[in-house]
């Protein structure tokens, strides 16, 4: 899960809040416990590929939107500017 921690970590990085870095992580948890089928192991596989490719659209969107930089040097510029 890959792409849930490059959003967990753009999550944070943008919003330098660590509770809703977690909470964003056991909405991920809880979603996937609360809506994954009971079902065989074919089709969980198939609904997790789904699920992962549901989060890459994600972070391809958040990418195509903030670049890939995480701005994290561009927060410290605007703290180095207001303490000068």
């Amino acid at each position: 899960m890959t792409a849930m921690r490059v959003i967990i970590a753009w999550l944070y990085v943008n919003t330098g809040s660590v509770l809703l870095a977690q909470l964003m992580h056991a909405s991920s948890t809880g979603a996937l416990v609360v809506l994954s089928p009971h079902v065989g192991p074919g089709e969980e596989v198939l609904w997790y590929f789904g699920y992962g490719c549901l989060l890459c659209l994600l972070v391809t969107i958040i990418v195509s939107l903030t670049g890939w930089q995480l701005q994290v040097a561009e927060r410290q510029k605007a703290a180095s500017a207001n303490s000068g």
